[in-house]
């Protein structure tokens, strides 16, 4: 069996990344409003974030402010990564990597993803390599990676990726993953998706009545 994990509002908590970035830049002068803005317009493709292009944005606006420095408090946030996974992300993981193939398979800009995966020091629970992927449903590293023959348990809080997942890899046991936290919180449910549920201890449960 192998269960396939989002990382974004799956596992780790963007949203605390987001606040704990926003006050280390504060201290070195970058306002609240310069720091959404230029987070908004880092974005490629408006959905992955380039910490990078941040900061190049920051420093167009407020020459004053050393890029080093920017970069120096962003690369001492992102070691403060294991603080922003949720509660129950380390408790699940050490305890399902002996019962099943857990895999990692992240969306996002492949260096920041790679980084904040690395510094959540939580590869060491998955099996093989973790994947960081481009597309933003999936279905190339799916299609790539596992077979319709595999047993798949799924999990991600995006129900559209979950839904086109599904229409390839119709064996796959979809799970609704939502935090309350990303921008597909407030998205409902499809018919797609086998099971809704709001944290890890919901998916234990789910996982032990297979």
């Amino acid at each position: 069996m192998k269960i396939i994990f989002d990382f974004d509002h799956t596992l780790f908590s963007v949203k605390k990344l987001y606040f704990a970035l926003k006050e280390a830049f504060f201290k070195l002068g970058v306002e609240e409003k310069l720091f959404q803005e230029t987070f908004e317009k880092s974005k490629i493709k408006k959905r992955s974030y380039d910490p990078d292009k941040q900061i190049q944005l920051i420093v167009k606006v407020k020459p004053e402010i050393k890029k080093s420095d920017l970069k120096r408090e962003y690369k001492k946030t992102l070691k403060r990564a294991p603080q922003f996974l949720y509660s129950d992300t380390v408790w699940f993981l050490r305890k399902w990597q002996k019962k099943a193939n857990l895999v990692l398979l992240s969306y996002g800009e492949e260096k920041f993803q790679g980084d904040k995966i690395k510094d959540s020091r939580i590869e060491k629970y998955f099996y093989k390599k973790v994947k960081i992927t481009g597309d933003i449903y999936k279905i190339k590293p799916f299609k790539k990676f596992f077979a319709n023959k595999d047993k798949i348990i799924f999990i991600e809080d995006n129900p559209k990726a979950l839904a086109e997942t599904k229409k390839v890899f119709p064996k796959v046991i979809t799970v609704r993953i939502n935090r309350g936290e990303g921008k597909y919180s407030k998205e409902p449910n499809n018919p797609q998706i086998d099971f809704s549920i709001k944290n890890l201890k919901e998916l234990d449960k789910i996982l032990n009545s297979l």
